[in-house]
C-alpha cells in the first residue's frame, strides 16, 4: 500500500495547491492537516470541470464550507440540482429554504448521496459501446428504497473480504443510486472517491457486491496508476485499442482496457473467496456463479494482443503479468462454469433477470445436488 499512500498524499497536495491558487483564504478556515477534507469528491469534480465548464469561484466555497472549523452562515447559490443543494458534511437544502431538508446519510465508512451536485451532472450520459446516445438523460435518485440493501452488501464485504474492504475504504467515500440503466455504472478520477450505480427492481445484494468490487476497484487503481509514465511508454489515455490490436470492435482506450484487467481480476479474486467460504446459497449463489462465469468472458479480450515493448515500461509489464497470471489461475479452477451456464443473451452488463431466462434456477439446483459446483 506504500505506493498508493504516496499517490494519495500527492493528490491531497494537488488539491490544496489548486484551492490556494483560486481562493487561499478558504484554507485558513479548515483543518489543513485533515486529508479527508481534500479528498472530498466534489473538489475533484469542481476542479476537473473547469476545463470544459465555467463555474463561479463562489461554488468552491459552497463545496468546502461544511468543513469549516468555525461554522458560519451557509452560502448556497450555485449548488442546486433539481432544486436541491448538497453541501458536503452538512446535508441537503431546498431552493429558497434555509432549514435543512435532508441530513447526511452515512453508515460506517460510506455515505449515500441523496442528490448529485451540478459539477457531477456532466458525467451522466447514456453510452453504448463507446458512443454517447444521450447527453442529457433523465434519472432520479432512488436512495430511500435501496440504501439498506447496499449497506448490507458493504457489511458482507467487510466481514468476508477484509483485505479488499481495506482497499475499498482507502479509495471510496460516497455512493449515488439512480434509476436509469442506460447510464452505465461508473467511477471516474474526475470525481475520485464517488461511485454511481443504477438500480433495477429489488433483491440486488449480489449486484451491489459486484459493483462495489468493480467500480470501487477503478477508484483504487487510479491511485496505483497515478504516475502513468512509470507504467506506460505511450499516451494510453488517448490511444484506442483498435489502433494497436487491429480489432475494429475494440473502442476502448488502452488505459481503460488495463483498468478492465484489474477490475476483472479483483472480482475473480473476491468471488473465489465468497464461493470458497460458502457465503451464499440458493438464489444468491446462482446469481454469484452467473456473475463469476461472466468474468471468464471478460478476461483476455485484447490486452494480450498488444506489443508490450511498445506500450509498457518494465514496471508496466510486471504489473500486467501479475494480474493476468493471478486471474488466469483462479479462472482455471472455475472453467467448467462456462460449459454449464449460457450467457449468450448478455449485452454490456450482466443482468440476473436475463441470465435466468437461459439458466433457470431449477437446473442449477439439480446440478448442485450432483456436486457439480464443488471447486
Amino acid at each position: 500500500m506504500d505506493n498508493v499512500t504516496t499517490a494519495k498524499t500527492e493528490l491531497v497536495n494537488t488539491i490544496k495547491l489548486l484551492i490556494y491558487k483560486e481562493a487561499p483564504a478558504l484554507l485558513e478556515n479548515v483543518n489543513f492537516d485533515d486529508d479527508d477534507i481534500f479528498l472530498e469528491p466534489l473538489l475533484f469534480s469542481y476542479f476537473s470541470s473547469k476545463r470544459e465548464y465555467t463555474f463561479s469561484n463562489e461554488l468552491l466555497e459552497e463545496v468546502i464550507q461544511g468543513y469549516f472549523v468555525d461554522k458560519k452562515e451557509l452560502k448556497i447559490k450555485h449548488s442546486y440540482h433539481n432544486d436541491i443543494a448538497y453541501i458536503p458534511n452538512v446535508g441537503y437544502f431546498l431552493k429558497d429554504k434555509e432549514e435543512l431538508h435532508e441530513p447526511i446519510l452515512k453508515i460506517g465508512d460510506f455515505e449515500i448521496l441523496k442528490e448529485i451536485h451540478p459539477t457531477q451532472k456532466r458525467f451522466f450520459r447514456e453510452y453504448y459501446k463507446g458512443h454517447i446516445l444521450n447527453h442529457n438523460p433523465e434519472y432520479s435518485s432512488v436512495w430511500k428504497e435501496n440504501y439498506e440493501e447496499l449497506f448490507e452488501a458493504i457489511e458482507i464485504i467487510k466481514k468476508n473480504l477484509p483485505e479488499f474492504y481495506e482497499q475499498l475504504v482507502f479509495s471510496n467515500k460516497k455512493i449515488y443510486l439512480h434509476d436509469n440503466p442506460k447510464i452505465l455504472n461508473f467511477a471516474t478520477v474526475e470525481t475520485l472517491g464517488a461511485l454511481y450505480f443504477y438500480v433495477l427492481g429489488k433483491n440486488n445484494l449480489i449486484y451491489y457486491i459486484e459493483e462495489l468490487i468493480h467500480q470501487g476497484s477503478h477508484n483504487f487503481f487510479y491511485y496505483v496508476l497515478q504516475n502513468k509514465k512509470d507504467f506506460f511508454k505511450i499516451d494510453v489515455s488517448n490511444l484506442s485499442m483498435r489502433e494497436y490490436t487491429n480489432q475494429e470492435w475494440d473502442y476502448r482506450d488502452i488505459y481503460g482496457a488495463f483498468h478492465g484487467l484489474y477490475t476483472v481480476t479483483k472480482r475473480v479474486e473476491c468471488f473465489d473467496l465468497l464461493v470458497s467460504q460458502n457465503v451464499f446459497s440458493g438464489r444468491e449463489k446462482h446469481e454469484l456463479l452467473g456473475r463469476f462465469t461472466d468474468q471468464i468472458f471478460r478476461f483476455r479480450t485484447g490486452l494480450e494482443l498488444l506489443d508490450f515493448d511498445v506500450v509498457f515500461t518494465e514496471k508496466g509489464k510486471e504489473l500486467y503479468a501479475e494480474y493476468d497470471t493471478r486471474c488466469h489461475t483462479i479462472l482455471e479452477k472455475y472453467k467448467k462454469l462456462a460449459t454449464f451456464f449460457d450467457l449468450s443473451n448478455r449485452d454490456l452488463d450482466f443482468r440476473y433477470e436475463d441470465f435466468c431466462k437461459l439458466n433457470p434456477i431449477e437446473a442449477f439446483y439439480k446440478k448442485e445436488k450432483e456436486g457439480f459446483f464443488e471447486f
